[in-house]
């Protein structure tokens, strides 16, 4: 091998080291001065069930809300699994329940969603940094990660799960797959959408 080409390969190495904390200061950078937002559109159901959820831990969707003409059960209103309330309401016992506290807790699936598309855009492109910017960069995603829904826990476990399964499939790798499965299991029991990535898997 050239020396050239064993520089190029230690730049690299070294790269591909970097990259994931560079991701990661990026989109701090991008959100952190959004930390003391208020909480809008449907963060407030999200909130109102984490708090149901500390007192009553096996019944999530177990009050009513008035959240338009008249009270119905909360079920009704938000059509969402409940695990990032229970993932909020584990967080507020340790944080609180500000807003400031909640978007900061929420920032780690945020994170873990960035960090999948760079290790999924490694396999995937020949400039994986700039396609995982560009993913930090789009409207919906800034706006998504301002919130405290559920869109990005469901967003980490889903680019996360195909990590696990390319890899399962090229490698043959069981830890893979069940980990996969594992991903997909949280990213359906996050939001139901998450299950179509069984579909995915097939046809992949």
């Amino acid at each position: 091998m050239k020396s050239s080409d064993c520089a190029k390969d230690r730049r690299s190495g070294r790269w591909r080291v970097i990259a994931p904390a560079f991701l990661t200061l990026a989109a701090l950078i991008l959100l952190l001065p959004f930390l003391d937002k208020a909480f809008h559109i449907d963060d407030p159901l999200f909130v109102w069930i984490a708090k149901h959820i500390q007192s009553h831990p096996a019944d999530p969707y177990g009050f009513r809300v008035n959240w338009g003409i008249e009270s119905t059960g909360v079920w009704s209103e938000t059509q969402n699994p409940p695990l990032g309330s229970y993932y909020m309401a584990l967080a507020a016992l340790l944080v609180g329940w500000s807003e400031k506290a909640l978007h900061l807790v929420f920032l780690i699936p945020t994170i873990a969603a960035v960090l999948g598309t760079y290790a999924l855009a490694q396999r995937m492109c020949r400039h994986p940094v700039l396609a995982s910017l560009c993913a930090v960069a789009t409207p919906v995603f800034l706006v998504s990660s301002t919130t405290v829904m559920c869109d990005l826990i469901m967003l980490a476990f889903w680019v996360w799960a195909i990590v696990f399964w390319i890899r399962g499939i090229e490698k043959d790798e069981r830890i893979s797959l069940a980990s996969s499965a594992l991903f997909v299991t949280l990213c359906a029991l996050t939001k139901y959408y998450g299950i179509s990535l069984v579909g995915l898997f097939f046809i992949y």
